[in-house]
């Protein structure tokens, strides 16, 4: 096997090598651009009538496209990957105002249970003390007629009793 070695091509190439030890024609196609070939190849009338000389700056220029070619692609993979966590965060941003909106009604609706259950004790309770203080005159007055019924039948007791002297 030969020694490798690179050329660059303005235009792709056909080019015809003789014959093999059968007679059949060899050719070699090449595309444009920078080509790794076989010595021989570099060194033929054709190609050398073709070919462009490499320079430093060449090969330097290849490798870096080649290096951006694939940091373009790894771009844009990083591109969908950004456009659809965008994507995922908006949904996620709508779920979460959603529930911020739930949570705030939920909070107001117990605020307003939470007074009408205060409304409703404090009619209770008013309705108990009044309950209270009605029983508490009932009560009051049922003593003083029960003092009264007590004080007019305790004469009486005395005129039936004898007195001792």
């Amino acid at each position: 096997m030969s020694k490798q070695v690179q050329i660059l091509l303005s235009r792709p190439l056909t080019v015809n090598l003789g014959t093999d030890e059968n007679g059949q024609p060899k050719s070699l196609k090449l595309p444009m651009g920078l080509q790794h070939v076989e010595e021989e190849v570099a060194k033929n009338w054709f190609v050398k009538a073709h070919c462009q000389e490499i320079s430093n700056n060449d090969i330097q220029t290849s490798e870096l496209q080649k290096q951006l070619e694939i940091v373009n692609e790894e771009l844009s993979i990083l591109q969908t990957q950004s456009d659809e966590a965008t994507k995922k965060i908006g949904q996620l941003e709508g779920i979460v105002k959603d529930r911020d909106t739930e949570i705030s009604n939920l909070k107001i609706q117990a605020a307003k249970d939470l007074q009408t259950q205060a409304s409703e004790s404090k009619d209770a309770l008013d309705q108990a003390q009044k309950v209270i203080k009605d029983r508490d005159a009932e009560i009051t007055k049922l003593k003083a007629d029960l003092a009264k019924a007590t004080s007019v039948k305790e004469p009486s007791k005395e005129k039936d009793t004898p007195k001792e002297t």
